[in-house]
């Protein structure tokens, strides 16, 4: 924006700004969902993040372009597509969000099972062991 200053037109290049972000999170949420490991995760949550920074940012400039020019943009770009789009990317994020769980509990009963092999081996060890007698024949 030149000047720091927001132009008329403006309004509808944020709108697409704002669009082309909501549907490149959308593609990460479904490649989240694809992933086989939990593990490969960390680069798309990273970049989530920066999308939501970048989102948070045309925001913003839509607010203050809003109150600069009363125009109800929302009529203007499809407001149900947007919705639908929102819709899809918060089923995705509901379901990476139970997947994790689902994870985190798992992990949570492989640990305790472990754990109580490691306490019965430890208590096994602690037992005087019988002496084995020499039986004469």
């Amino acid at each position: 924006m030149v000047n720091d200053r927001l132009r008329h037109s403006d309004g509808m290049l944020l709108l697409q700004k704002k669009r082309a972000l909501l549907r490149r999170w959308d593609v990460l949420a479904q490649q989240q969902l694809a992933l086989s490991h939990l593990d490969d995760a960390l680069p798309l949550l990273e970049e989530k993040e920066d999308c939501l920074e970048d989102l948070q940012r045309v925001d913003s400039l839509l607010d203050d372009w809003g109150q600069s020019f009363p125009t109800k943009l929302d009529e203007i770009l499809e407001p149900q597509g947007l919705q639908r789009l929102l819709e899809k990317i918060r089923v995705a994020e509901q379901e990476f969000a139970r997947r994790v769980a689902q994870e985190r509990n798992m992990t949570i009963t492989e640990i305790k099972t472990l754990l109580q092999q490691l306490n019965y081996g430890a208590v096994k060890s602690n037992r005087p062991q019988p002496r084995h007698r020499k039986t004469i024949l």
